[in-house]
């Protein structure tokens, strides 16, 4: 709610927990009143089964739709910026992966995210509370084609480096400094072929164990914390 009110998104409407007889509004709950925000109090029970059992913190705010960013508009965002760090998802299809990967993302300094539009999570309510607010501050943009999306990065001066446990350059071997994509497949399949052909380099992580990979969020934020000690 509060990522909500940075932003100064207004959602339709919001949902909080009926206050006891005498009992004064959260303080929360009155900033978002003062936003000029439609706020119902209602039975937990009622915020609970909205909710679908996840947690809620006695809040739920409905919005009508996610708002993306147009891949111009994060193109544009851009321009100046000496060394951006982006990420693609190539068909992550777990919205809480989804989410996961975006607080990492946008806690390590990444300055936008760019998805697929098609057979891949897009930006849901259980991927916003997962994000645990994240998605409404990191420029997140839906493409048609992403093999053609990351061909104009890498026009545009990017390097681009998928992460695979079948390569053979060893993460912790690779330059991450500079304009980068950091790009990530599915759960189950890893990269496309085409979406591999687009990447300048494929790297793994070094695994150490008797398991043979890692899930799609545990991947990112291994890579990106990587990128960061190594522009910090």
């Amino acid at each position: 709610m509060q990522e909500l009110l940075r932003r100064g998104s207004k959602p339709e409407y919001v949902q909080v927990v009926l206050r006891q007889r005498g009992q004064k509004e959260d303080a929360l709950a009155a900033k978002c009143r003062a936003a000029g925000w439609n706020v119902q109090e209602v039975e937990k029970a009622d915020l609970d089964t909205a909710a679908e059992d996840l947690p809620h913190q006695g809040f739920i705010a409905y919005l009508r739709e996610f708002l993306y960013t147009s891949f111009d508009a994060l193109l544009t965002s851009l321009e100046g910026n000496p060394a951006p760090l982006l990420i693609a998802l190539d068909q992550v299809q777990d919205v809480g992966n989804l989410g996961a990967i975006l607080r990492t993302a946008e806690c390590a300094g990444v300055v936008g995210a760019i998805l697929p539009r098609h057979q891949a999570a897009g930006i849901t309510s259980a991927a916003v509370r997962r994000s645990a607010g994240a998605a409404f501050h990191l420029p997140v943009t839906r493409v048609n084609n992403l093999s053609n999306a990351l061909d104009l990065l890498r026009e545009k001066g990017f390097r681009v480096f998928g992460a695979d446990q079948e390569a053979t350059v060893p993460l912790y071997h690779t330059d991450l400094t500079g304009p980068l994509v950091l790009v990530v497949g599915s759960e189950g399949r890893g990269l496309r072929p085409g979406v591999k052909r687009r990447c300048d380099d494929l790297i793994a992580i070094p695994l150490l164990g008797k398991i043979d990979s890692l899930n799609a969020s545990a991947a990112v934020a291994v890579c990106l914390y990587e990128a960061v000690r190594q522009r910090s």
